[in-house]
Protein backbone atom coordinates (compact mmCIF):
# COMPACT_ATOMS: atom_id res chain seq x y z
CA UNK A 1 0.00 0.00 0.00
CA UNK A 2 1.45 3.43 -0.95
CA UNK A 3 2.38 5.84 1.80
CA UNK A 4 -0.21 8.59 2.45
CA UNK A 5 2.54 11.18 1.84
CA UNK A 6 2.99 9.83 -1.71
CA UNK A 7 -0.71 10.48 -2.37
CA UNK A 8 -0.74 13.95 -0.83
CA UNK A 9 2.22 15.37 -2.76
CA UNK A 10 0.61 15.05 -6.26
CA UNK A 11 -2.70 16.33 -4.85
CA UNK A 12 -1.04 19.38 -3.35
CA UNK A 13 0.79 20.00 -6.62
CA UNK A 14 -2.48 19.88 -8.59
CA UNK A 15 -4.18 22.24 -6.17
CA UNK A 16 -1.23 24.61 -6.42
CA UNK A 17 -1.31 24.49 -10.21
CA UNK A 18 -5.05 25.22 -10.25
CA UNK A 19 -4.43 28.18 -7.94
CA UNK A 20 -1.74 29.58 -10.21
CA UNK A 21 -4.00 29.26 -13.27
CA UNK A 22 -6.93 30.85 -11.45
CA UNK A 23 -4.72 33.70 -10.26
CA UNK A 24 -3.48 34.28 -13.78
CA UNK A 25 -7.00 34.37 -15.19
CA UNK A 26 -8.09 36.84 -12.53
CA UNK A 27 -5.12 39.18 -12.88
CA UNK A 28 -4.54 39.24 -16.63
CA UNK A 29 -5.93 42.16 -18.58
CA UNK A 30 -9.14 42.08 -20.59
CA UNK A 31 -9.24 40.52 -24.03
CA UNK A 32 -8.94 43.15 -26.77
CA UNK A 33 -11.35 42.85 -29.69
CA UNK A 34 -9.66 45.09 -32.26
CA UNK A 35 -6.71 43.64 -34.18
CA UNK A 36 -7.10 45.33 -37.60
CA UNK A 37 -9.20 42.41 -38.82
CA UNK A 38 -12.88 42.60 -39.66
CA UNK A 39 -15.18 41.47 -36.83
CA UNK A 40 -18.91 40.79 -36.56
CA UNK A 41 -20.40 42.18 -33.34
CA UNK A 42 -23.89 42.10 -31.88
CA UNK A 43 -26.08 45.07 -31.04
CA UNK A 44 -26.92 44.94 -27.31
CA UNK A 45 -29.38 47.82 -27.23
CA UNK A 46 -30.34 51.10 -28.92
CA UNK A 47 -31.23 54.31 -27.07
CA UNK A 48 -32.83 57.38 -28.69
CA UNK A 49 -30.91 60.47 -27.50
CA UNK A 50 -32.47 63.23 -29.62
CA UNK A 51 -34.87 63.44 -32.54
CA UNK A 52 -32.10 62.39 -34.94
CA UNK A 53 -29.41 60.86 -32.72
CA UNK A 54 -29.09 57.38 -31.20
CA UNK A 55 -26.67 55.59 -28.91
CA UNK A 56 -25.97 52.09 -30.23
CA UNK A 57 -24.34 49.72 -27.74
CA UNK A 58 -22.26 46.93 -29.27
CA UNK A 59 -20.94 43.78 -27.63
CA UNK A 60 -17.16 43.29 -27.53
CA UNK A 61 -17.52 39.56 -27.03
CA UNK A 62 -17.78 38.93 -23.29
CA UNK A 63 -17.58 40.40 -19.80
CA UNK A 64 -13.77 40.29 -19.80
CA UNK A 65 -13.33 41.86 -23.22
CA UNK A 66 -13.16 45.42 -24.47
CA UNK A 67 -12.82 47.20 -27.79
CA UNK A 68 -9.25 48.36 -27.11
CA UNK A 69 -9.25 51.50 -29.24
CA UNK A 70 -6.15 53.75 -28.90
CA UNK A 71 -7.01 57.30 -27.87
CA UNK A 72 -7.80 59.43 -30.92
CA UNK A 73 -8.36 56.57 -33.35
CA UNK A 74 -11.63 55.24 -34.74
CA UNK A 75 -13.31 52.18 -36.20
CA UNK A 76 -14.86 51.44 -39.58
CA UNK A 77 -18.44 50.24 -39.94
CA UNK A 78 -19.69 48.31 -42.98
CA UNK A 79 -23.12 48.17 -44.63
CA UNK A 80 -24.63 47.41 -48.06
CA UNK A 81 -24.65 50.15 -50.65
CA UNK A 82 -28.40 50.77 -51.22
CA UNK A 83 -29.70 48.91 -54.28
CA UNK A 84 -31.33 52.08 -55.64
CA UNK A 85 -27.94 53.77 -55.57
CA UNK A 86 -26.23 50.88 -57.36
CA UNK A 87 -28.89 50.71 -60.08
CA UNK A 88 -29.07 54.47 -60.71
CA UNK A 89 -25.49 55.46 -59.95
CA UNK A 90 -26.89 58.44 -58.05
CA UNK A 91 -27.31 59.41 -54.40
CA UNK A 92 -28.74 62.70 -53.18
CA UNK A 93 -28.87 63.88 -56.79
CA UNK A 94 -25.15 63.42 -57.42
CA UNK A 95 -22.94 60.70 -58.84
CA UNK A 96 -22.45 57.96 -56.27
CA UNK A 97 -19.29 58.80 -54.30
CA UNK A 98 -18.87 55.07 -53.61
CA UNK A 99 -18.88 54.32 -57.36
CA UNK A 100 -21.45 51.56 -57.21
CA UNK A 101 -19.49 49.17 -54.98
CA UNK A 102 -21.79 46.62 -53.26
CA UNK A 103 -20.59 47.48 -49.75
CA UNK A 104 -19.58 50.79 -48.15
CA UNK A 105 -17.62 51.69 -45.03
CA UNK A 106 -17.62 54.77 -42.80
CA UNK A 107 -15.56 55.84 -39.79
CA UNK A 108 -16.94 56.38 -36.26
CA UNK A 109 -15.37 57.03 -32.87
CA UNK A 110 -17.01 55.24 -29.91
CA UNK A 111 -17.93 57.43 -26.95
CA UNK A 112 -17.26 54.71 -24.37
CA UNK A 113 -15.17 51.53 -24.22
CA UNK A 114 -16.34 49.44 -21.27
CA UNK A 115 -15.89 45.82 -20.27
CA UNK A 116 -18.12 43.79 -22.56
CA UNK A 117 -19.46 46.70 -24.61
CA UNK A 118 -18.71 49.85 -26.57
CA UNK A 119 -21.06 52.74 -27.42
CA UNK A 120 -21.54 54.59 -30.70
CA UNK A 121 -23.39 57.89 -30.87
CA UNK A 122 -24.93 58.10 -34.34
CA UNK A 123 -26.56 61.11 -36.00
CA UNK A 124 -29.15 60.02 -38.56
CA UNK A 125 -29.20 62.04 -41.78
CA UNK A 126 -32.67 61.62 -43.25
CA UNK A 127 -33.97 63.04 -46.55
CA UNK A 128 -34.84 66.75 -46.45
CA UNK A 129 -33.38 70.26 -46.61
CA UNK A 130 -29.97 70.85 -45.04
CA UNK A 131 -28.09 74.12 -44.58
CA UNK A 132 -24.38 73.63 -45.29
CA UNK A 133 -21.45 75.37 -43.53
CA UNK A 134 -20.84 77.56 -46.60
CA UNK A 135 -24.35 79.01 -46.18
CA UNK A 136 -25.99 77.11 -49.03
CA UNK A 137 -29.19 75.16 -48.53
CA UNK A 138 -29.33 71.80 -50.25
CA UNK A 139 -32.03 69.16 -50.48
CA UNK A 140 -31.00 65.63 -49.72
CA UNK A 141 -33.21 63.30 -51.70
CA UNK A 142 -31.91 60.18 -50.02
CA UNK A 143 -30.12 61.06 -46.76
CA UNK A 144 -27.01 59.40 -45.34
CA UNK A 145 -26.31 55.82 -46.40
CA UNK A 146 -24.61 54.54 -43.26
CA UNK A 147 -26.67 56.53 -40.78
CA UNK A 148 -29.94 55.28 -42.31
CA UNK A 149 -28.63 51.71 -42.09
CA UNK A 150 -27.67 52.19 -38.44
CA UNK A 151 -31.05 53.82 -37.78
CA UNK A 152 -32.69 50.49 -38.64
CA UNK A 153 -30.65 48.39 -36.21
CA UNK A 154 -32.22 46.88 -33.09
CA UNK A 155 -31.01 44.71 -30.20
CA UNK A 156 -29.90 41.31 -31.45
CA UNK A 157 -28.82 42.51 -34.89
CA UNK A 158 -25.21 42.24 -36.04
CA UNK A 159 -22.75 44.72 -37.50
CA UNK A 160 -19.31 44.33 -39.09
CA UNK A 161 -16.49 46.55 -37.80
CA UNK A 162 -12.74 46.91 -38.26
CA UNK A 163 -10.00 48.87 -36.54
CA UNK A 164 -8.15 50.59 -35.11
CA UNK A 165 -8.10 53.14 -37.95
CA UNK A 166 -6.73 56.66 -38.11
CA UNK A 167 -3.65 58.88 -38.33
CA UNK A 168 -4.09 60.82 -35.08
CA UNK A 169 -3.38 59.31 -31.67
CA UNK A 170 -2.97 60.88 -28.24
CA UNK A 171 -0.17 59.40 -26.13
CA UNK A 172 -0.79 61.71 -23.16
CA UNK A 173 0.91 64.76 -21.61
CA UNK A 174 0.57 66.80 -24.80
CA UNK A 175 2.14 64.20 -27.09
CA UNK A 176 0.25 63.40 -30.31
CA UNK A 177 0.98 61.12 -33.21
CA UNK A 178 -0.01 62.94 -36.41
CA UNK A 179 0.79 62.48 -40.11
CA UNK A 180 4.48 63.19 -40.45
CA UNK A 181 5.55 62.26 -36.94
CA UNK A 182 4.99 63.16 -33.28
CA UNK A 183 3.96 66.60 -32.06
CA UNK A 184 4.38 67.91 -28.51
CA UNK A 185 2.06 70.77 -27.54
CA UNK A 186 0.93 72.66 -24.47
CA UNK A 187 -2.37 73.77 -25.96
CA UNK A 188 -4.68 71.94 -28.38
CA UNK A 189 -7.41 73.71 -30.35
CA UNK A 190 -10.46 71.73 -31.47
CA UNK A 191 -13.33 72.32 -33.89
CA UNK A 192 -16.19 69.83 -34.06
CA UNK A 193 -19.59 69.59 -35.70
CA UNK A 194 -22.38 67.17 -34.77
CA UNK A 195 -21.05 63.67 -34.04
CA UNK A 196 -17.55 64.98 -34.78
CA UNK A 197 -17.44 65.68 -31.05
CA UNK A 198 -16.71 62.02 -30.26
CA UNK A 199 -12.93 61.88 -30.97
CA UNK A 200 -12.50 65.24 -29.21
CA UNK A 201 -14.34 63.97 -26.15
CA UNK A 202 -12.26 60.79 -26.17
CA UNK A 203 -8.98 62.75 -26.08
CA UNK A 204 -10.11 65.32 -23.53
CA UNK A 205 -11.47 62.65 -21.18
CA UNK A 206 -8.19 60.74 -21.30
CA UNK A 207 -6.12 63.88 -20.69
CA UNK A 208 -8.23 65.09 -17.77
CA UNK A 209 -8.17 61.63 -16.16
CA UNK A 210 -4.37 61.87 -15.88
CA UNK A 211 -3.50 64.24 -13.03
CA UNK A 212 0.05 64.60 -14.38
CA UNK A 213 -1.20 65.81 -17.78
CA UNK A 214 -1.21 69.64 -17.91
CA UNK A 215 -2.22 70.05 -21.57
CA UNK A 216 -4.90 72.66 -22.26
CA UNK A 217 -7.80 72.10 -24.67
CA UNK A 218 -10.08 74.71 -26.27
CA UNK A 219 -13.07 73.55 -28.31
CA UNK A 220 -15.58 75.16 -30.67
CA UNK A 221 -18.56 72.86 -31.03
CA UNK A 222 -21.00 73.71 -33.87
CA UNK A 223 -24.57 72.44 -34.23
CA UNK A 224 -27.82 73.44 -35.89
CA UNK A 225 -29.95 73.74 -32.75
CA UNK A 226 -29.50 73.42 -29.00
CA UNK A 227 -31.21 70.02 -29.09
CA UNK A 228 -28.54 68.78 -31.50
CA UNK A 229 -25.70 69.26 -28.98
CA UNK A 230 -24.43 65.81 -28.06
CA UNK A 231 -23.03 64.90 -24.64
CA UNK A 232 -23.47 68.48 -23.39
CA UNK A 233 -23.81 67.43 -19.75
CA UNK A 234 -20.59 65.42 -19.98
CA UNK A 235 -18.73 68.22 -21.76
CA UNK A 236 -19.83 70.74 -19.13
CA UNK A 237 -18.80 68.36 -16.35
CA UNK A 238 -15.33 68.09 -17.87
CA UNK A 239 -15.10 71.89 -18.07
CA UNK A 240 -16.04 72.24 -14.39
CA UNK A 241 -13.56 69.59 -13.27
CA UNK A 242 -10.66 70.73 -15.46
CA UNK A 243 -9.43 73.70 -13.36
CA UNK A 244 -9.29 75.82 -16.50
CA UNK A 245 -7.59 73.23 -18.71
CA UNK A 246 -10.67 72.66 -20.88
CA UNK A 247 -12.92 75.31 -22.41
CA UNK A 248 -15.95 74.78 -24.68
CA UNK A 249 -17.56 77.37 -26.93
CA UNK A 250 -20.91 76.31 -28.40
CA UNK A 251 -22.21 77.85 -31.62
CA UNK A 252 -25.65 77.27 -33.16
CA UNK A 253 -27.07 77.94 -36.61
CA UNK A 254 -30.53 78.47 -35.13
CA UNK A 255 -30.16 79.61 -31.50
CA UNK A 256 -33.18 79.84 -29.17
CA UNK A 257 -34.25 83.05 -27.47
CA UNK A 258 -31.83 83.96 -24.68
CA UNK A 259 -28.98 81.84 -26.08
CA UNK A 260 -25.69 82.84 -24.41
CA UNK A 261 -23.29 81.07 -26.77
CA UNK A 262 -21.99 81.80 -30.26
CA UNK A 263 -24.18 82.01 -33.35
CA UNK A 264 -23.62 80.76 -36.89
CA UNK A 265 -20.91 78.80 -38.63
CA UNK A 266 -17.31 78.74 -37.38
CA UNK A 267 -15.56 81.90 -38.61
CA UNK A 268 -12.03 83.28 -38.56
CA UNK A 269 -13.02 85.78 -35.87
CA UNK A 270 -14.47 82.94 -33.77
CA UNK A 271 -11.23 80.99 -34.08
CA UNK A 272 -9.18 84.06 -33.09
CA UNK A 273 -11.35 84.62 -30.02
CA UNK A 274 -11.75 81.05 -28.78
CA UNK A 275 -8.73 78.97 -29.85
CA UNK A 276 -4.96 79.22 -29.28
CA UNK A 277 -3.17 81.52 -31.79
CA UNK A 278 -0.41 80.36 -34.18
CA UNK A 279 2.18 82.01 -31.93
CA UNK A 280 1.52 79.35 -29.26
CA UNK A 281 2.42 76.61 -31.76
CA UNK A 282 -0.71 74.59 -30.96
CA UNK A 283 -2.13 71.50 -32.59
CA UNK A 284 -5.51 72.17 -34.22
CA UNK A 285 -7.86 69.20 -34.62
CA UNK A 286 -11.04 69.10 -36.74
CA UNK A 287 -13.88 66.63 -37.07
CA UNK A 288 -17.30 67.01 -38.64
CA UNK A 289 -19.10 67.01 -41.99
CA UNK A 290 -16.62 67.45 -44.87
CA UNK A 291 -18.05 70.86 -45.92
CA UNK A 292 -17.58 72.14 -42.37
CA UNK A 293 -13.99 70.92 -42.21
CA UNK A 294 -13.13 72.39 -45.63
CA UNK A 295 -14.99 75.72 -45.53
CA UNK A 296 -15.36 76.62 -41.86
CA UNK A 297 -12.12 75.14 -40.54
CA UNK A 298 -9.28 74.69 -43.01
CA UNK A 299 -9.88 77.83 -45.05
CA UNK A 300 -10.11 79.98 -41.94
CA UNK A 301 -6.98 78.43 -40.45
CA UNK A 302 -5.13 79.15 -43.69
CA UNK A 303 -6.39 82.75 -43.65
CA UNK A 304 -5.17 83.13 -40.06
CA UNK A 305 -1.73 81.80 -41.12
CA UNK A 306 -1.63 78.61 -39.08
CA UNK A 307 1.17 76.51 -40.63
CA UNK A 308 -0.21 73.50 -42.53
CA UNK A 309 1.54 70.97 -40.33
CA UNK A 310 -0.30 72.28 -37.25
CA UNK A 311 -3.86 71.24 -38.19
CA UNK A 312 -5.32 67.82 -38.93
CA UNK A 313 -8.74 66.27 -39.38
CA UNK A 314 -9.86 62.87 -38.11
Amino acid sequence: MPDIKDLLIPAVAVVGLVGVIAGFLLTRGPKILLDKKRKRVQVLDVLQLTHDTKRIRLSTGGKNSRLGLPCGKHIQLFCPNPSTCISSGKWNGKDDMDRGIPEIKRSYTPTEDGLGYTDLVVKVYRPGKVQMPDGKEVTWEDGGKMSLFLDGLKAGDHLDINGPIGLVEYFGKGSFKVPGGTKEVQHCGMMAGGTGITPMLQIVAAALADTSDTTKFSLIYANKTEDDILCKDLLDQHVQASNGRFKVHYTLDFPPNGWQGKTGFITADMIKECLPPPSQKPLMLMCGPPPMVEFACKKNLEALEYPKGTYHSF
